[in-house]
């Protein structure tokens, strides 16, 4: 028979434990160190039996085993008594403009009067919350006139300088890039500096251009009118003329002369430079070119130059060979071409007006070089 007294030390035993394990645990998942040793002898425990560490409602020991997966148990590992991971958001912007417009210059701002007063308009600190400086893209109100941002550009036709001004455009009064001509704020009225003519709203003059070929050819290398006409446009083109497919040559052949197959105008002739020389076809073919069809494409003065034409002063073909309609250029006395000059020579300025010399002054060997006029239609 046992001893009164065992029972007792037995279960106060057990529940001491049980209470010490279950501290254990609201304790945020630490456990308590494993007993490693038996009560003393004293207290009538049998040392072999082993002590448990917890009960359940029952005062019986679980059947679960240690290191078992608890799925409601927090784990050790998380540091929180709900089993999630802790936060590691922070409250500063890093450096980023998330805050702009709080009226608080936060890191990144260069700037930041508030939600009211940004403006990437007329505002002294942009939605960015940066300062407005050229080449940020955006217009600064009263300040800028232009912002391309990267493509600001101090020579770009039409585009915008490093200054945010307006770059070279038609209506500044400057000629550039593809005008021929730029009266500022008289463009588009008709009105015309003296001895010119009038530009139009998109900078180009209300007239014909002419223009004397800066390059000479022989009689054969011309290739008839038709080869002549492309000469003058590829020249023109060169030049930046924007209507140089317009272009033909004031010469004559078989096939074709400018009283037949010119557009007769009724608008002035000028120069590349702009400088009057005939008020429209019937003032050209009667009076001349006054002074002169005197300047080339490149801009180059010409005074007195020899000019390829095959024509009589009113546009029709002279009757000769006009070196075999422009495709011979033996040396011989009977291959040979009329000619004009763009200018007199020195003391023959009323000769050369008289007789209409700029058209028709002399006949050539068709093996010389000669230049072309050329008319825009």
């Amino acid at each position: 028979m046992k001893h009164p007294g065992s029972l007792h030390i037995t279960l106060g035993w057990s529940l001491m434990v049980s209470a010490c394990s279950q501290r254990g645990d609201a304790g945020g998942g630490q456990t308590e160190p494993e007993v490693t040793s038996s009560p003393s002898s004293g207290t009538g425990v049998d040392p072999t039996t082993p002590i448990p560490t917890t009960t359940d409602a029952t005062g019986l020991v679980p059947t679960t085993t240690s290191g078992a997966a608890d799925s409601g148990s927090p784990s050790s590992e998380t540091g929180g008594a709900d089993g999630n991971a802790e936060s590691s958001s922070s409250s500063t912007t890093d450096g980023s403009t998330e805050d702009c417009g709080n009226g608080v210059l936060d890191p990144g701002e260069m700037c930041d009067d508030g939600y009211a007063a940004n403006s990437d308009v007329d505002g002294a600190c942009t939605l960015a919350c940066q300062l407005p400086v050229c080449g940020d893209g955006l217009v600064w109100q009263d300040h800028e006139t232009c912002d391309l941002g990267p493509n600001n550009n101090d020579t770009l036709y039409n585009g915008c300088t490093t200054e945010c001004t307006a770059g070279p455009a038609c209506n500044d009064g400057q000629i550039q890039g593809p005008e021929e001509c730029d009266n500022g704020a008289d463009n588009g009225t008709g009105k015309a500096p003296d001895g010119s003519a009038s530009c139009d709203s998109g900078c180009r003059y209300e007239a014909k251009l002419v223009f004397v070929s800066s390059e000479k050819y022989t009689g054969g290398e011309i290739g008839g009118a038709g080869g002549a006409h492309l000469k003058c446009q590829s020249l023109a083109e060169k030049a930046g003329f924007d209507n140089h497919k317009g272009f033909k040559a004031f010469i004559s052949d078989a096939y074709f002369n400018p009283a037949e197959n010119f557009t007769h105008s009724t608008i002035p002739y000028v120069l590349p430079d702009g400088i009057r020389i005939a008020d429209d076809w019937d003032d050209l073919v009667l009076e001349g070119p006054n002074p002169g069809i005197t300047l080339a494409e490149t801009g180059a003065p010409l005074l007195a130059h020899r000019v390829w034409t095959g024509t009589y002063p009113n546009g029709k073909k002279f009757p000769d060979q006009a070196c075999a309609n422009w495709t011979n250029s033996t040396p011989d006395p009977d291959n040979k071409a009329r000619t004009g000059r763009t200018s007199a020579v020195a003391n023959e300025m009323t000769q050369w007006f008289e007789e209409k010399q700029w058209v028709s002054e002399d006949s050539l060997g068709c093996d010389w070089k000669n230049r072309l006029y050329c008319v825009e239609q």
